[in-house]
């Protein structure tokens, strides 16, 4: 990671030390989500609207977890009551779908119950963590970077850095900068469905002229703050992914903060390996900081 290289944040926010959550108001919120998923069954609901990442009506789920309809539909009210899943109503029908936010949001409840140090948003009037429902996803359009797009990309860059885990950079590039870095056909922008403002963005720039390492990139992600724990980071990986595997790209690099837990668990989840620590790498601010790198190989290519 060097230059205007940033690491790949999602979440960036203070690392909330593991302090007593006994006496904090979220302990009985994190309860209420834990209760939700003490049986088996609505696990294998949760688990199944997951995998399949679509709106299912209840006799799909009853003929999958092979149990009574009402017992399902008793199940679906309880994982809806905490918002482990939305329903929407299509005509007559009833339909139920995964909350992707709930990916986020859960392994920080779980790590801050089992006394690990975990990721918490900063509090705002605008982007507060919602304790007692996980947050609706972001409807998004995924669509290619436009100049036109400058100040806002460039915005969503300062707020990331401004928060202390996303990079060593603590400055914004000016867009020419920006523009001149970046690989044209691989950087995608998260823009909102009804107003078109750009909650986020990925790009991604060549790691190396030499010939052998033509096939090997490194990216950054950013969100807005107001549009964290929205899937709006996994939509964007995913870009990246389709549009560098279509370009015959076969490996994805970045660096990110171990603090990052957020970030690390996104990238995880969509197919990148932490593959080291790099110890001391660099200073911010004063201080010396780790970074890990985490990279994915893509399986489409050079398989052989």
């Amino acid at each position: 990671m060097s230059g205007a290289k940033a690491v790949a944040p999602v979440v960036a926010g203070p690392v909330a030390p593991a302090v007593a959550l006994a006496v904090r108001p979220e302990a009985e919120d994190y309860a209420a989500w834990f209760r939700a998923l003490a049986d088996g069954t609505r696990v294998k609901i949760v688990s199944l609207l997951a995998r399949h990442g679509r709106p299912m009506k209840v006799g799909e789920i009853v003929a999958a977890v092979h149990v009574g309809q009402s017992t399902v539909s008793q199940h679906l009210k309880i994982l809806a009551a905490v918002r482990f899943v939305l329903a929407e109503r299509r005509g007559t029908a009833r339909y139920y779908r995964i909350n992707d936010a709930c990916v986020n949001l859960f392994p920080t409840a779980a790590d801050l119950v089992g006394g690990l140090a975990a990721p918490v948003p900063a509090r705002s009037d605008d982007d507060q963590l919602l304790l007692g429902a996980f947050r609706e996803p972001a409807r998004i359009t995924i669509r290619p970077m436009r100049a036109s797009d400058a100040d806002r990309v460039l915005a969503v860059y300062q707020a990331g850095l401004d928060a202390g885990d996303a990079s060593f950079e603590t400055e914004a590039p000016s867009w020419e900068t920006f523009d001149a870095a970046r690989l044209p056909g691989h950087r995608h922008v998260a823009a909102a469905a009804y107003t078109g403002e750009v909650l986020g963005w990925v790009a991604a720039t060549a790691v190396s002229g030499r010939h052998a390492y033509a096939g090997v990139v490194e990216h950054s992600v950013y969100v807005a703050p107001t549009a964290r724990r929205r899937g709006v980071g996994a939509a964007l990986l995913q870009a990246l992914i389709d549009s560098t595997e279509a370009a015959g790209i076969w490996t994805i690099q970045s660096g990110i903060f171990p603090e990052n837990l957020a970030s690390i668990r996104l990238h995880q989840r969509k197919g990148f390996r932490v593959v080291g620590t790099r110890e001391r790498i660099g200073r911010w601010r004063g201080r010396w900081r780790d970074v890990l790198l985490v990279e994915r190989r893509s399986a489409c290519i050079g398989g052989t």
